[in-house]
């Protein structure tokens, strides 16, 4: 059997050759250069000339003669499926197009993305980072020797030179949908929290609140540590615990997890709200769409990714700006699980 034969990479000449025009000027066309003087209908035939012959640029090249390669990578793990991150995900490409840009994702390990010193991905030439639950990871990467001035935006705490930080109080929302509790009559209120993340992050910002609000109110403190991705896993996983143990309330890390417990919780005979209120965290619409609809911390995604998106065009444009951060609120949205009154 003959050998496959390697194909060819498509280059400006065969693009020059279809369009019926210089390399030279396909190369101004494609590389946006609007400073050459070119009838609009030769710009067009070379844009449909490069696409017909199925013509990609190459970043590399574009970085080494003008700086600038119009992709942006984006950097989250990926060793969860968290819904989260897929709506981050598609507001960002949303404005990318926009704007001109394509995105790169870098998938990453959870260790690698929240524990110091895990390793960063491999990065090809970009204009810019977005950083998703990847701070840590960006601080190894800003260690590394030719990589301290690649703009960053970073959705979390952490900053470092040459970067931006938008977080959202998420703390101070944990805080507040426990006193929320309180007023409507909870004493025995239990924070339900993924196992790896009650034993390895003792300073999660949702059980930072949890804590302060109870410790404030004076009364004791219940941590449920569960395991699943899906509701149905954590379901399974919760039943034992809340067979065994009952509380007014349950103050949940995530939908899922919110989900996960009143699936539990009813099927225990036990009532929602009268006997034990939930709320989530996320908002997700499954939360809401729920045969009890459950209360939800709200996650303002879509401003934290304009803010972001925004701070980090600017940068690129001018990276000397001195480093920015700010904290952006979050609303409880009160529904069926929580409706309870003292």
């Amino acid at each position: 059997m003959a050998e496959a034969k390697k194909p060819n990479r498509i280059t400006l000449k065969d693009v020059a050759k279809a369009a019926g025009v210089s390399i030279q000027t396909v190369s101004h066309v494609l590389s946006g250069n609007t400073k050459v003087s070119l009838p609009e209908t030769t710009r067009a035939r070379v844009r449909a000339a490069a696409e017909k012959v199925g013509y990609q640029p190459n970043r590399h090249a574009q970085a080494i003669r003008g700086g600038k390669t119009n992709l942006i990578s984006v950097w989250m793990p990926v060793d969860r499926p968290i819904v989260t991150y897929m709506r981050y995900l598609k507001l960002i490409s949303e404005f990318a197009k926009r704007d001109g840009y394509d995105l790169m994702v870098n998938c990453l390990q959870r260790n690698d993305a929240l524990v110091e010193g895990g390793k960063p991905p491999t990065l090809y030439p970009v204009d810019g980072i977005i950083s998703i639950d990847s701070g840590k990871a960006i601080l190894e990467f800003r260690k590394i020797k030719g990589n301290d001035h690649i703009p960053i935006s970073i959705l979390g705490f952490e900053q470092v030179p040459y970067s931006d930080s938008v977080s959202w109080d998420l703390d101070g929302a944990a805080k507040r949908a426990v006193y929320d509790l309180i007023e409507r009559g909870a004493r025995r209120i239990a924070h339900i929290t993924p196992d790896w993340i009650l034993s390895d992050f003792p300073r999660e910002r949702r059980r930072k609140g949890y804590t302060e609000a109870m410790e404030s109110a004076g009364y004791e403190k219940f941590f449920i540590p569960t395991q699943g991705d899906t509701s149905s896993e954590v379901k399974e996983n919760l039943m034992p615990q809340l067979k065994e143990n009952s509380f007014d309330a349950l103050f949940c890390f995530s939908d899922t997890i919110a989900i996960g417990a009143a699936r539990a919780l009813l099927e225990l005979g036990i009532k929602i709200p009268d006997q034990t209120m939930i709320i989530g965290t996320g908002d997700y619409p499954e939360a809401a769409d729920f045969q009890i609809p459950i209360s939800s911390i709200h996650q303002p995604i879509e401003a934290i990714v304009e803010k972001s998106w925004a701070w980090l065009i600017e940068r690129i444009a001018k990276p000397e700006l001195p480093p920015r951060m700010t904290i952006l609120d979050m609303t409880i949205n009160h529904r069926s699980s929580s409706s309870r009154l003292a």
